[in-house]
């Protein structure tokens, strides 16, 4: 009871000082150092040495002017009144709500009073926070790689400046988190994919417009019913998707990270070079998991790089009914596109060209590098989506600087 009783204790004391920091911070002409020290008792005097540490670089890095107060003072605040409320509430029946809220609040709080308040940049720093925490729970250093995250999402995103309006925030917040809601109820995704599916989708809404959001859709429900087709079979053969073909966090970034990042791209420049990016690596994400989905009940692969022989879900092999299910899924990510006016009709070309030759990349790369352990399945998948999505964008580039669209 006396244990329990000292470490209530540490914990207000904890959360008193980091709130009197951020109260403080317009006033202390060295925040960084006085954070710093802070760190430096923490490390001595308390059990969460991480967190600590990702404390003081955080101090560091504020006094070299590399991140701004919010991402100084912000991850802080949200990452301990968020336990704090857990702890103060721990029979709560939905700790992930009490958390969400006591992160938000915090931070918003921050915000507000280090006049840096950015609505987007809050709602993309929570889904990261929850997204982090989701991941690294089991974790002894994730208080700190969530801290440090958080961190350098708001001076990402601060320094983009880019602007939306409340209504479009809020509609992309409500319905990205139905869609993470169902797709984890539906058993598609785990609960990291919930968050980062949900960050994702706001992205997109936010950046580019709701139509990206619906390409990325398609995909996302094309790899979850083909990922069932014939599961039983290719649970025999020993190829099926793990989890009972549930995805997580690592998918996500491999199959629609640099789709992402094109989006981002888009909503700064207006560049049709980044819809071609987008495109090209959406296309070969899904043109790849029906090529891997259906093909392996094809019959027997062949090698890429020999043509030989190989058993089923051998990486780099290939079967002609893979092939096909290649080019329908990466023609079919073009057509949607140019239905919902995300692409003009010569990226959607370009687009299920790359998406086609992308996917053909994956099991190269599968071949001659995966095999040999250098990389696993994500990391393959991550190659191929940038070569589609890289492929796309400078066959756009070439034919736009020669003057043909």
């Amino acid at each position: 009871m006396k244990t329990s009783m000292e470490t209530r204790i540490r914990r207000i004391i904890f959360a008193l000082v980091v709130t009197a920091l951020m109260l403080g911070s317009p006033y202390i002409p060295y925040l960084g150092v006085v954070v710093l020290a802070f760190a430096a008792v923490l490390y001595f005097a308390d059990k969460s040495r991480y967190f600590a540490i990702g404390v003081g670089v955080l101090a560091i890095l504020y006094q070299t002017g590399l991140v701004p107060v919010s991402a100084l003072i912000g991850p802080l605040m949200m990452i301990v009144w968020g336990e704090y409320l857990l702890k103060i509430f721990r029979h709560f029946s939905h700790p992930l709500f009490l958390y969400t809220i006591g992160s938000s609040a915090a931070l918003l709080a921050t915000m507000l009073y280090t006049n840096e308040f950015q609505p987007l940049v809050g709602i993309i720093a929570v889904i990261v926070l929850l997204m982090l925490r989701s991941i690294l729970k089991d974790r002894e250093d994730g208080s700190m790689i969530g801290l440090l995250g958080v961190a350098m999402t708001i001076t990402l995103f601060e320094d983009l400046e880019f602007f939306v309006d409340y209504q479009t925030l809020a509609f992309a917040v409500v319905l990205c988190a139905a869609f993470g809601y169902f797709a984890y109820r539906a058993k598609t995704i785990d609960m990291s994919g919930v968050f980062t599916a949900v960050l994702f989708g706001v992205i997109l809404i936010t950046f580019a417009g709701v139509n990206w959001f619906f390409v990325v859709m398609l995909f996302f429900i094309l790899g979850s019913l083909f990922t069932r087709f014939r599961y039983a079979e290719k649970e025999f053969l020993g190829v099926a998707e793990g989890k009972k073909g549930r995805r997580g966090y690592m998918n996500a970034f491999a199959n629609a990270g640099v789709g992402v990042c094109g989006a981002i791209l888009y909503g700064i420049t207006g560049d049709v070079i980044f819809i071609a990016l987008f495109l090209g690596s959406i296309a070969t994400a899904t043109a790849d998991t029906l090529a891997s989905e259906i093909g392996v009940t094809g019959g027997t692969p062949r090698m890429i790089t020999t043509l030989r022989p190989v058993p089923p879900g051998t990486n780099g092999g290939i079967t002609l009914t893979g092939e096909l299910a290649c080019l329908f899924g990466a023609a079919l990510i073009s057509i949607l596109a140019f239905i919902l006016g995300v692409a003009p009709w010569y990226v959607c070309l370009i687009g299920a060209a790359a998406g086609f030759i992308g996917t053909n990349l994956d099991s190269l790369y599968g071949a001659l590098i995966e095999n040999k352990g250098f990389i696993g399945n994500s990391g393959t998948n991550l190659l191929a989506t940038l070569s589609g999505g890289i492929l796309a964008m400078l066959v756009c580039l070439a034919l736009v600087a020669a003057g043909l669209v």
